[in-house]
């Protein structure tokens, strides 16, 4: 038997458990956890993306969330801190995120339970899973805002790759094709929530 995940019906009242499997082949609506880690560095304010490795079976080497997985049957939201670890080795207490709310992905038949994380530590310090995570995409909030609301087609990140060596960091640039596709504007909220913690605003929502 497969991974097991809890199902709903489009109010979010729970239905039942299903198999991943048919959970996806079926359209039932099920629950994710989204963790976004934002960063300061150098005067700078950073919103970090995963680079899906190029093994996965949807959307290998596109930018994705920082850390996000589906909840098993029978977890809450606060257990997807799990992911965290999981993906990037980086172990904190739940009361360190930022709770965003419940994106609704139509699409994916997902209530995603948001998260922000703001987290400083080099990137050379995390721990990538192996066959998931390629490496970690940084981008300048700023620079962000302009790409999402597209009035940049591309703009400057740093790119982080373990490789057998250790690990390379290098400069390049970032075009908004890169990212896996959503039909709403979920990465240009994020680059607006992270400006206005940044601000000081206490008041954040996806």
């Amino acid at each position: 038997m497969g991974e097991m995940l809890d199902i709903f019906d489009t109010k979010m009242n729970h239905i039942g458990v299903a198999e991943r499997e048919a959970v996806h082949k079926l359209g039932y609506w099920h629950q994710t956890f989204h963790c976004w880690i934002i960063r300061r560095e150098n005067a700078k304010n950073y919103v970090l993306f995963q680079i899906r490795d190029k093994a996965k079976k949807e959307d290998p080497n596109k930018l994705d969330i920082t850390a996000a997985g589906h909840l098993k049957a029978g977890e809450t939201k606060e257990d997807g801190l799990r992911e965290l670890e999981e993906e990037l080795g980086v172990k904190v207490n739940i009361n360190q995120l930022h709770y965003l709310g419940i994106r609704i992905a139509a699409a994916e038949k997902e209530f995603a339970q948001v998260y922000m994380l703001h987290d400083d530590t080099p990137m050379e310090r995390y721990l990538l899973q192996e066959g998931e995570v390629a490496g970690l995409v940084q981008i300048e909030v700023r620079d962000g805002l302009k790409l999402c609301s597209h009035e940049a087609h591309s703009v400057p990140c740093t790119v982080f790759r373990p490789n057998k060596d250790g690990f390379c960091i290098e400069k390049k640039v970032v075009e908004f094709e890169q990212f896996i596709p959503r039909i709403d504007s979920y990465y240009y909220k994020i680059f607006i929530m992270a400006d206005r913690y940044f601000d000081g605003n206490t008041y954040l929502s996806i």
